[in-house]
């Protein structure tokens, strides 16, 4: 499953051809293709005059994909020149690389290529390549050896040349000493070649692909820098004068791989979230049979299959418990820490923990399809998934590079002619390093996606980054009634009707739908004892009701009249299909309405036959939830499809606005821009859809998780305050970052002009302005869980 994070459309907005941002001012070329900016416009052109021709798939029934671990790539260029060159690779229909999760995912016509193949196609490009039933390349282990043996080289050329610069300042220098200085010259010469092989070479790889793609970036302006200071320093060792700067480019480099390594654990800590659900899913299951139990693999587990699950082992699959009673440590969905109690014909989810009981299990999903894989599957389409910021930042960063070099070249004629070849070649060299946006990149994604991963650990899925950017925004807040700020079940309190059969009439048709009221009235029908019919025909018409037909045996049986379709539902629908109402149907209705129940009518035969009072009671938080996003500002409303009495009687007892007697699309209508959703019900998915950002209780339809943008997998309301406030926190630190990162580069590019940064310090201010966007990103890991047990600040 795809997903994708939409915005408003907006008509001044037009969308690039090539990288798919928004733009308020596009470009075209000839044919009228629009792009965001020139480096856009030129690598469209650029890939015309060479395009990758798509794979046509003749037959469907060879399509089969493919998702490759990734090792090497350095940049978003690398990932470029990957997945460019996979496209061009026969067999291949198309290639998603992705470098921030270091991935492939390849969709290839099987009798043309195959897997083994294409991972050859990587390795030739010369970065890493593993199958998923393969043992990934620990690219984390290899840098890390690579990074420790070049700090070593680094560390005696900076010794060296610290003594070799000493030696010229405090006039130390005499003829005796100078063979001693030439050896060593060629001492450095020697341990700077193994930096450049060992962290060098994927810089200079990364630079020369983003030239490639026309659009050079951070690692081209480290490649022209210190592969030229190393180039000068070698022409000057063998001319025998001139200044020497190998210590220099080898600083240069360990720096930039030293922000390399922080990029690298940022994105480990990312992904943790991710890791920890798929790491808590065991790897064998207890199969019961007839014979004996047996030890299987998970993936050999199917649907159908009866399990056991001993005291203190995970469930391995999501389903239905057949046998047994005890307590299931449920946090690693719900976030919960308080444990709940299960029993026969109860549900389960697979990764949770079984603490006392012995359950046989009858499974309902397993693998991707359990909870756990759909949460793993959405929290790893999150990471995938870019917000409008970050691609605004994208654009900037894109924008920065080319700035860099004009300004470094500049730099580099002024100084030229003021104090030579060499001081122009520092200069311009500090004027890169400095103007490089890699704090810039930094400042954005890493705190979105551990804002997620948060998230995530509290109870909350996010479909997307995004959904945090739109949170954050958010003025208005509106909550659905019924199942979202009233407490499940509801219970039926009364039935009236001439009819004996009544009950069981409504609880056939109602067994076919998922609303809340229809569950009641079917759970009580079952606690009467009162055997349930297939109804043959049976369609929900939201805000309204029900309708459907019972077999026609059945329906004689129960009622020698019943032919027609049974109405379910409110009095507007009784009304709308020309129901009458009888006078003592009218008066019970009544007289439980000002009792604050809920009625649902059911009638047929052009007449009002019976009407069932339910109950239902405020949820315990709801009120301090409401208080609490006051107090933050938000405006608030409930909106719901109830009767305008039962609307009053809430809103009173809220103390907040409650519009009631809502359609669907009425609802639609009072969703003004910067408004959040919370709902749970089938008739919410369009508002949920429409809404700024929709939220999803645990408990809600399929239909109101599709349409929502954030699923909460706790069922407390006290999830949404907490997540405002997480988004504002969020976006108060992206706001920091970038401010510091625009400052840093402003400040950074006047001294480095102006000649007062040499090249070394310039580089040890960009690792330092990674290091606190980074580090203030990483404060988010801090960031309070709502139950406020975090043993990361124990």
């Amino acid at each position: 499953m795809t997903l994708t994070a939409t915005l408003f459309p907006t008509d001044s907005l037009s969308t690039c051809s090539l990288c798919g941002l928004s733009t308020l001012h596009p470009l075209t070329n000839d044919r009228g293709d629009v792009f965001c900016c020139p480096s856009c416009k030129e690598v469209s052109a650029l890939l015309e005059e060479s395009p990758a021709k798509p794979t046509v798939l003749v037959n469907e029934a060879d399509v089969e994909n493919v998702t490759l671990t990734l090792g090497g790539m350095w940049c978003s260029s690398c990932a470029w020149l990957v997945g460019e060159q996979l496209k061009r690779t026969r067999g291949v229909a198309s290639a998603d690389v992705n470098f921030i999760q270091q991935q492939a995912n390849l969709t290839y016509d099987a009798s043309i290529t195959n897997p083994k193949l294409l991972k050859k196609r990587v390795k030739t490009l010369g970065y890493k390549a593993t199958l998923p039933n393969e043992k990934p390349y620990d690219e984390e282990e290899s840098f890390y050896m690579r990074l420790l043996i070049s700090g070593v080289m680094v560390l005696h050329d900076m010794i060296v040349g610290a003594g070799i610069y000493a030696r010229e300042i405090f006039g130390w220098a005499t003829p005796e000493s100078q063979p001693l200085v030439d050896f060593f010259q060629v001492m450095m010469l020697v341990t700077s070649i193994p930096v450049l092989l060992l962290l060098g070479l994927p810089i200079l790889r990364a630079g020369f692909a983003s030239l490639l793609r026309g659009q050079p970036n951070l690692h081209t302006l480290i490649t022209i820098g210190t592969f030229s200071a190393f180039g000068l320093s070698v022409y000057h060792l063998i001319i025998g004068h001139g200044g020497l700067y190998f210590d220099t480019a080898t600083m240069l480099i360990f720096l930039v791989s030293v922000g390399r390594w922080l990029e690298m654990q940022a994105h480990k800590s990312s992904n943790k979230a991710v890791m920890k659900l798929l790491e808590q899913i065991p790897d064998t299951a207890t199969v019961v049979t007839n014979e004996a139990d047996k030890e299987v693999s998970v993936s050999d587990l199917k649907p159908g299959m009866r399990l056991r699950v001993r005291p203190g082992a995970r469930f391995p699959v999501d389903g239905l418990i057949a046998s047994g009673e005890g307590d299931v440590d449920e946090s690693l969905l719900t976030g919960e820490p308080r444990p709940a109690s299960h029993r026969e014909g109860d549900s389960v989810k697979a990764g949770t923990i079984n603490l006392d009981g012995s359950f046989e299990v009858i499974a309902t999903a397993v693998g991707e399809s359990t909870m756990a894989g759909q949460i793993g599957r959405l929290l790893h389409e999150a990471l995938w998934a870019r917000s409008p910021l970050e691609g605004l930042v994208d654009k900037l960063s894109a924008w920065m590079t080319p700035i860099a070099l004009t300004l470094a070249t500049i730099a580099f004629l002024i100084w030229n002619a003021i104090s030579g070849f060499e001081q122009g070649l520092l200069v311009a060299l500090s004027v890169l390093l400095i103007a490089c946006p890699c704090a810039l990149g930094l400042a954005t994604p890493l705190t979105l996606w551990l804002s997620l991963e948060r998230a995530a650990e509290s109870g909350a899925i996010l479909r997307s980054t995004a959904s945090l950017e739109r949170l954050a925004k958010v003025e208005k807040v509106f909550f659905d009634k019924t199942g979202t700020l009233s407490q499940l079940p509801m219970k039926v309190q009364g039935v009236f009707s001439n009819s004996a059969k009544i009950l069981q009439i409504v609880a056939s048709v109602e067994n076919e739908s998922e609303h809340p009221l229809a569950k009641a009235i079917v759970e009580y029908a079952k606690s009467q004892g009162i055997d349930l019919i297939k109804p043959e025909s049976f369609k929900s018409i939201p805000a309204l009701g029900v309708v459907g037909r019972l077999p026609i045996t059945n329906a004689r049986s129960l009622i020698p009249s019943l032919q027609s379709p049974v109405y379910i539902g409110s009095a507007r629908l009784m009304s709308a299909e020309g129901l009458t109402m009888p006078e003592e149907m009218s008066k019970q209705a009544e007289t439980w309405r000002g009792a604050g129940l809920v009625v649902v009518y059911a009638g047929w035969d052009g007449q009002v036959v019976g009407v069932v009072g339910l109950g239902e009671t405020i949820r315990a938080e709801a009120k301090e939830v409401m208080t609490q996003l006051q107090s933050r500002g938000l405006e608030l409303g409930v909106l719901t499809g109830d009767e305008s009495s039962a609307g009053e009687r809430w809103q009173r007892t809220l103390g907040v606005p409650v519009q009631a007697a809502l359609m669907p699309d009425e609802k639609m209508k009072r969703l003004s821009q910067n408004a959040a959703m919370v709902g749970d019900g089938i008739n919410d998915g369009p508002a949920l859809a429409a809404a700024t950002v929709g939220l999803a209780m645990n408990h809600g339809t399929d239909v109101a998780r599709t349409a929502a943008d954030i699923v909460l997998m706790r069922d407390d309301l006290k999830m949404v305050p907490w997540l405002i406030d997480l988004s504002r926190e969020s976006m108060k630190r992206v706001r920091q970052n970038l401010g510091w990162a625009v400052v840093y580069n402003l400040v950074g590019v006047a001294l480095a002009m102006a000649g007062l940064l040499q090249p070394v310090f310039s580089a040890f201010a960009m690792v330092a302005s990674s290091i606190f966007v980074t580090s203030n990103a990483m404060k988010m890991n801090n960031y309070p869980l709502l139950d406020g047990n975090d043993p990361k600040l124990d």
